[in-house]
Order: C-alpha cells, then sequence, then structure tokens
C-alpha cells in the first residue's frame, strides 16, 4: 500500500459519504485523533470535506501566546534561543499541505496531521480580533510557524490567513509571513502597511529536483527565488528560513550555493537551522531520506547521530564547521545571519561535555539585530480603546538580548517584569 493510499484509508468509515449540499464538497466520515499517533479510542468521528482538499471544519480557541520557552528553563530543558519576539498565530491547524518529507508537524501516521488532513476554524480571525481587543502588550504576528498560510485550496475559500494579518493592520502590529509558496498581492500590501514588517521564505537547498523531492507541494523553486526579488522589488525586507538543512542529502557547499543565490535575488537576511526531531521519530526519518535519495540517505544516517536536549540533530563538529563556514559566506554576499535553534554542548574547562542539555549557539553567530533579522519591538498601550505604539527605548536585540545586557527588572527600559525575565508568554501577559 502506497503511503498516499494509506492517508486516504486510515480511519475511514467508508460507507458514510456524500455531496455537502452547501459547498458542493464531497465529504466523508472518518474517525479522527486529535494528538499524534492517536489509538482508536482515542479518536472522534468528523466529517471530512475531501475537497478543494481534505480538511475537517472545527470551532476551536487557540489563543495567541509567545515562544513556547523561556530564558531560564528547569534542569534538563533547553532555554529558550530566540531573540525575536513574537505572536504565535495558527489560521490553518493539522497538517500543512506542503507536505515536506521533514516536518515535525507532518509527523507520524495517525491523527488528522497522519491523514493529511487540515483543521479550520472559520471564525478564528474574528476569535484573535477580540483576544487582542483586551490586550496593552503585543508584537509581530508571527503567520505561521506551525502550517502554510498560503494554502492554495483552502485560504481562497476561508480566507483565514488574509482575515488574520488585517487585525493585525488594524491594530498597527507588525507581520510576518513565513511560507513555501510565493504570496499573494494582497500580503505584500499588508506588510507595507508597518515599517517593521517583512516577509520570511523557507527554503533549504538550491537543488530544484532536491527542492521538489523535499516539499512536493511548495512553489517551484525558481518561483521561490522570484519572490524573493519581489520583495526587495517592493522595498519589503526579506528574511530566508534556510531551515531545515538535511546535512548529508544537502551539502555545507550547496548551501553556500544557495547563500549566495538569495542574496544576489535580494535577500536580507538568513537563519540557519540544521534538522533535528525527537529521538522516536529519528529512525522513521532516516528511512525516508534513504527511500527518496540513496546513498545521499546514507551519509545522512551516517551524521544524524547527536542528541542534545533530548533531540536528535547532526553532529555537532559538522554543525560547527559549516556553520562557521556560512558566517564567513554570508559576510561575503553582503547578508546577514541568524540561526534557529542550534546549541552545543555546555563543557568543561579542559572540554569535556559538562551538561547535555545544551546551550544557543545563537551569540555566536548571529550578525543582525535579531535572530530573524530585522528588528522588531514590542508593543504596548496604557488604553485598550487606542492604538499600539512601539516601546520607546525597547533594546534592538529582543527581550533576550535586553535581559543579558541590562540585568533584569531593574535595568530594562520598560519596566515589565515579564519582558525582563524574557519568559515564555503566556495568554494573560499580554493583558
Amino acid at each position: 500500500m502506497s503511503y498516499d493510499h494509506f492517508l486516504q484509508m486510515e480511519g475511514k468509515i467508508s460507507d458514510e459519504s456524500g455531496v455537502d449540499e452547501r459547498t458542493g464538497w464531497r465529504y466523508e466520515y472518518r474517525h479522527i485523533g486529535m494528538t499524534r499517533n492517536a489509538t482508536m479510542e482515542h479518536r472522534k468521528r468528523l466529517k471530512v470535506f475531501l475537497d478543494p482538499a481534505p480538511h475537517v471544519v472545527l470551532d476551536q480557541n487557540v489563543p495567541l501566546r509567545g515562544w513556547y520557552k523561556s530564558k531560564v528553563e528547569p534542569p534538563g530543558k533547553r532555554p529558550r534561543p530566540c531573540y525575536t519576539e513574537a505572536l504565535l498565530t495558527q489560521p490553518y491547524g493539522g497538517a500543512c499541505p506542503v507536505r515536506c518529507v521533514m516536518c515535525y508537524v507532518n509527523n507520524g501516521l495517525r491523527g488528522y496531521r497522519g491523514q493529511g488532513i487540515t483543521v479550520v476554524d472559520p471564525s478564528y480571525p474574528e476569535k484573535i480580533r477580540k483576544q487582542v481587543s483586551k490586550m496593552k502588550l503585543a508584537t509581530a504576528f508571527y503567520i505561521s510557524s506551525f502550517t502554510e498560510p498560503f494554502q492554495p485550496k483552502l485560504e481562497p475559500h476561508y480566507k483565514n490567513t488574509r482575515r488574520l494579518a488585517q487585525v493585525a493592520v488594524d491594530n498597527k502590529l507588525p507581520i510576518f509571513f513565513l511560507t513555501r509558496q510565493v504570496p499573494p498581492g494582497w500580503a505584500w500590501d499588508m506588510l507595507r502597511e508597518n515599517r517593521f514588517s517583512y516577509q520570511q521564505f523557507s527554503i533549504n537547498t538550491p537543488d530544484a529536483d532536491d527542492w521538489r523531492r523535499l516539499s512536493p507541494n511548495a512553489a517551484p523553486l525558481d518561483a521561490m527565488i522570484a519572490s524573493v526579488s519581489e520583495a526587495r522589488k517592493r522595498g519589503i525586507y526579506c528574511s530566508i528560513q534556510v531551515n531545515p538543512i538535511i546535512a548529508g542529502v544537502t551539502s555545507n557547499e550547496q548551501v553556500v550555493e544557495l547563500i549566495h543565490k538569495l542574496a544576489a535575488a535580494g535577500a536580507d537576511h538568513l537563519i540557519f537551522k540544521f534538522v533535528e526531531i525527537v529521538s522516536p521519530a529519528a529512525r522513521p526519518m532516516i528511512k525516508r531520506m534513504k527511500a527518496i535519495f540513496k546513498d545521499r540517505g546514507e551519509l545522512f544516517e551516517e551524521l544524524f547521530t547527536e542528541t542534545i536536549g533530548g533531540l536528535r540533530t547532526i553532529a555537532e563538529d559538522y554543525r560547527r564547521q559549516g556553520l562557521d563556514l556560512f558566517l564567513r559566506e554570508t559576510k561575503k554576499a553582503g547578508v546577514t545571519m541568524g540561526l534557529c535553534y542550534e546549541y552545543e554542548y555546555e563543557r568543561d574547562a579542559n572540554g569535556k561535555i559538562a551538561n547535555k542539555t545544551g546551550v544557543s549557539l545563537g551569540p555566536k553567530y548571529t550578525t543582525a539585530d535579531q535572530c530573524h533579522g530585522r528588528r522588531v519591538p514590542m508593543y504596548r498601550r496604557t488604553d485598550t480603546r487606542v492604538p499600539f505604539q512601539p516601546i520607546e527605548g525597547c533594546d534592538p536585540g529582543g527581550c533576550l538580548y535586553c535581559a543579558d545586557r541590562n540585568g533584569g527588572e531593574a535595568g530594562v527600559p520598560c519596566g515589565n517584569k515579564k519582558l525582563a525575565q524574557a519568559t515564555a508568554l503566556k495568554p494573560g501577559d499580554f493583558r
């Protein structure tokens, strides 16, 4: 049985299907697990629309929040490395239709992600608007760190991403879109509404054939590169997630080729991250890479050996050599550099590993104000009836840098205890 056929059949109730009278879309009922690899007793019977792409419509309450990690985490947990604060949004949930073979979101064979089903809450933008109306602290809308925001088949009907972005624009807040698709015209227009907004693309290989095999439903690589040039033409800052780098499949020399190709197209900033995944999922990922890339998949297996902070990743020496190379080449190309969740072991004075939780490599390699590139300040207001304004004196490096450089609560310009401690901001913190 092929993988695609498995996705179609897993959980299906074959005798309950039809055509929806209102939309004209085909549907069928399935038992869907709402968590990864859910067993049958933990699944729900849901109506799955097969058109225009497999999805379910659910009324969900997904509140705005910041990063899931804090500057200081309990022993054994990796601290947050990201300098760029963001409001994490989810215009679409569940499976991402781009179907990247290395994606942690689509990892697993059961549940709505394993079945290739996207989750849509049509009222999500209105719920976010209501949440923002009660907030006094905010920052940029990250659209989206979870699934593709410009869904080719669902966004034209539901418009969740466009309506969500409008909430940010109406509240004078920045936006950054992260995508493996070509942004529509309205997205470019909205990015121009705030000087701190920017466009972010995820591009992790310079080879068009590898790109198609890694991200089967992404826009063609040449169209992605053209979109980088379009951002430059429109005067919009452009940040690239070279993420994840599948070492062995994509060589460090190919990454250098990509650096110069993106710089020539007009990119401003590049973010590097070698592949990592929770340890139980490492073996299936290795199997996929070997099946798709043959000998290069074998090389990937040889390099995918290190566990740091509980996640499997590429051997530290290889990563460090690569990052040193990327630092030199980004400087040559005239673009800035950042990292995304890259760690090294903590070592004692003799070089012996003292702690395997991991220490962020970000400060050693970031050459921009923030890891995502452009400086994005925090915003606040004293009255929910007035627009948000950037916090005056907000450290260009973001809350993590500010907390380090200014000594915590007593010294930070904003005087906000939560921001001074660079904590993982939860919904209540923004009110």
